[in-house]
């Protein structure tokens, strides 16, 4: 649902807007997600995209489809009603320090 405001607008500006409308907002940043689309992207290693990140991840592959779809369903349930204005990276670790 687009509400007309800047795509850019900060998951945390928007959480402190919507939550007296009792709307949680919050952000997923994922990183290498193994997808076609990334596969496609002329990766070495013959499209292998967990050897093309490996040594940039620490968990030492790509994210899988359903790890970030199994935050999304987490962050949609009414197991995560208590957060907002979070912004959660999912990237195997690769912005802690690599």
């Amino acid at each position: 649902m687009r509400l007309g405001f800047p795509s850019g607008l900060p998951a945390k500006t928007a959480a402190l807007e919507f939550a007296s409308l009792g709307i949680r907002v919050n952000s997923i940043h994922p990183g290498a997600v193994d997808t076609q689309l990334l596969r496609d992207a002329g990766l070495r290693d013959g499209g292998d995209v967990d050897a093309a990140v490996s040594s940039r991840v620490p968990l030492g592959r790509a994210a899988r489809p359903h790890d970030v779809a199994s935050l999304l369903l987490f962050l949609a349930s009414d197991e995560s009603s208590y957060i907002t204005g979070a912004e959660f990276v999912i990237d195997g670790g690769m912005t802690a320090g690599y």
